[in-house]
């Protein structure tokens, strides 16, 4: 006999279930909120950000009742018409929730808030952000601007320049994470094309968007591609020595009338390269691949050795050195 037990859903069980309906939307959704705030956006462009991630009038009033902001947007709605302003309660009632989940966001990960203080507080003084990478950003107008000891804009160039200002903080706060993405992405890219030309293969890298990659792949090359793609992610690398990453594939196949960037989602997790490369020798005798020499590729062109700076972040007075196992082993002079 079948026995029911309810329970709360742990992490575990949502990984599992992740590309089943509901969880499948619930996870775009929060990623898309996820993304928002680690990028700093204000409470009210979250709200209206979250309108293209699916929250349509029926959800964003559920997450309102639940989280219990239905007086604060009352509040927002009457203040609005006090002061004669044409008033959308739909919009209020996206702001308001915005701004409460950017703050719940960054009361569970207050490390990211330092980071977005931080970074704008340093770009304000001397007018450029440094990743950790080493790659500088220069955003020279805020070296320029009349600014009060806090930082920010004031007199003239608060009228004038106010929205410019804004757009400058957000870039101080998004260059270093999006730097740090394509540090990450770069060397895939090369790998990948070292991989496909060197193994004699069809399939192509065509484009990339931040650490995202577009690629055509030979349909007798897919699971060939899928296990290096594998490979490639699980390769240890800095800043996470030995935390194998994953890459999500999203599979649009116009055999069957799927549109490209509308497919489905595949596990690539299981594609195993040197299983890959013994099917692929057995189907082609003729076209013989070795897995050492492969693996190779992925050895040659991911850094392990790079410029990784663990020292108090002062945005100047940079060394680089190389890193091996997260030590240093050697400091480069010339």
């Amino acid at each position: 006999m079948y026995q029911i037990v309810e329970r709360e859903m742990t992490m575990q069980d949502f990984l599992k279930l992740k590309k089943i309906q509901p969880f499948k939307t619930s996870r775009t959704d929060a990623k898309g909120v996820n993304f928002a705030s680690i990028f700093g956006c204000s409470g009210s462009t979250l709200g209206t950000q979250l309108k293209g991630y699916g929250f349509n009038e029926t959800k964003v009033t559920t997450v309102m009742n639940n989280l219990g902001l239905a007086n604060a947007v009352n509040a927002q709605i009457l203040k609005g018409k006090e002061k004669g302003k044409a008033v959308d309660p739909l919009s209020i009632k996206y702001t308001v929730v915005g701004t409460k989940i950017r703050e719940l966001f960054f009361k569970t990960y207050p490390g990211l808030w330092e980071r977005t203080v931080r970074e704008q507080k340093f770009a304000k003084k001397h007018g450029y952000v440094r990743a950790w990478t080493g790659p500088v950003r220069h955003l020279a107008e805020l070296r320029f601007m009349k600014k009060n000891a806090e930082g920010e804009v004031i007199g003239a160039d608060a009228v004038l320049y106010k929205s410019e200002f804004a757009h400058l903080n957000n870039d101080a706060t998004n260059s270093p994470i999006q730097t740090a993405e394509v540090y990450q992405a770069m060397p895939d890219v090369t790998t990948q094309m070292v991989f496909v030309t060197t193994c004699g293969l069809r399939s192509r890298v065509f484009n990339v968007v931040h650490d995202s990659f577009e690629l055509y792949i030979y349909k007798p090359e897919r699971d060939l591609y899928y296990a290096f793609l594998t490979e490639l992610a699980a390769y240890s690398r800095q800043p996470h020595f030995g935390i194998p990453m994953h890459i999500d594939v999203e599979e649009s196949d116009l055999d069957n009338n799927e549109v490209f960037r509308e497919g489905r989602e595949v596990n690539i997790e299981n594609f195993d390269l040197k299983t890959e490369i013994k099917n692929w020798n057995e189907r082609f005798p003729s076209h013989q691949l070795d897995y050492d020499k492969v693996h190779q590729i992925i050895v040659d062109n991911i850094p392990i050795h790079g410029c990784l700076d663990e020292r108090e972040y002062i945005g100047h007075g940079y060394i680089p050195h190389k890193v091996a196992n997260g030590k240093d082993v050697e400091v480069i002079t010339a």
